[in-house]
């Protein structure tokens, strides 16, 4: 049997590493929060209008227009499952990727 001790023990060095895996998945993220959900917001919008055709083309014209580096967020997307413009709707919530 553990004890109490051990078990809170457990339950700090189990908070502790989903904290830092957490921060450092979004460090992979070269948004900031604002920015993230300006692109979700876009990306949205475009995908609503003419759908999504399996590629990345909105949230590229996105990232040109706001001179982001599309390698760089293009890894940051596919760590949450963005890989493609309806998936970066679905998968890249900014309060999900960044925190409240």
């Amino acid at each position: 049997m553990v004890s109490p001790e051990e078990r809170a023990r457990r339950r700090g060095l189990r908070d502790a590493y989903k904290n830092a895996e957490r921060a450092a998945r979004a460090a992979l993220m070269p948004l900031n929060k604002d920015q993230l959900g300006a692109l979700v917001d876009f990306v949205d919008a475009h995908v609503q209008a003419a759908g999504c055709d399996h590629t990345r083309r909105f949230t590229e014209r996105w990232a040109t227009g706001q001179q982001v580096l599309m390698d760089r967020l293009a890894e940051g997307l596919d760590e949450y499952g963005g890989y493609c413009d309806c998936e970066v709707v679905m998968n890249c919530d900014p309060e999900q990727v960044l925190g409240p």
